[in-house]
């Protein structure tokens, strides 16, 4: 008897109706709306809203006076497939950065300091959304290839991640656009 796995493939589309725009900056985040890094216990911030699909998560630093030169920002919550994930962001001074996971749901966020100087009530840190969507497949399943990409009715030239089942779109998320994602994923069988 053959007892050598076998692989499924698997067609797998996403519809996204209207995602947001992912923040440009810290007025833009909802995640976590942008708080004093200095006024913060132990690093935690607090979630104040979850993503509007299954996306990646973008930190937004504010660094009044050119101190900080690293950090981190670790969100722990769940993939679009369901699974529990964290994400750890990391920060090398004022800007944004965006993390590599997508998450349906934020369950908790931190932020730790890891290179120089937190100085003023001013040093700021917000989430919100990042530019890549979330492809869902089954548990065990092995995201393979894009097959197409759809932004607001026209074909779309956006960029698959098989690591972490993504698709970032070319065109800009506005809110008022869909994406339609076909992409190829492998299901490992035995039998």
């Amino acid at each position: 008897m053959d007892t050598t796995p076998k692989v499924l493939h698997m067609v797998g589309q996403a519809n996204f109706a209207k995602p947001v725009v992912a923040a440009a900056n810290a007025g833009a985040c909802t995640i976590v709306t942008d708080v004093s890094i200095s006024t913060l216990t132990l690093g935690a911030l607090t979630v104040a809203a979850q993503p509007d699909c299954p996306r990646t998560m973008r930190a937004v630093v504010t660094d009044a006076n050119a101190t900080i030169t690293g950090g981190t920002v670790t969100i722990v919550g769940q993939d679009q497939n369901g699974d529990n994930i964290s994400d750890v962001i990391a920060i090398t001074g004022a800007g944004s950065f965006d993390g590599a996971k997508a998450f349906a749901k934020v369950v908790s966020a931190t932020w730790a300091l890891t290179g120089g100087t937190v100085t003023t009530t001013d040093d700021k840190v917000a989430i919100g959304y990042g530019p890549a969507l979330g492809l869902q497949a089954p548990i065990g399943a092995k995201y393979d290839r894009l097959i197409k990409g759809v932004f607001d009715g026209l074909d779309d030239l956006g960029t698959f991640s098989k690591t972490y089942g993504l698709y970032t779109p070319a065109g800009t998320m506005n809110g008022a656009k869909t994406v339609v994602v076909s992409f190829l994923y492998k299901l490992l069988l035995s039998w």
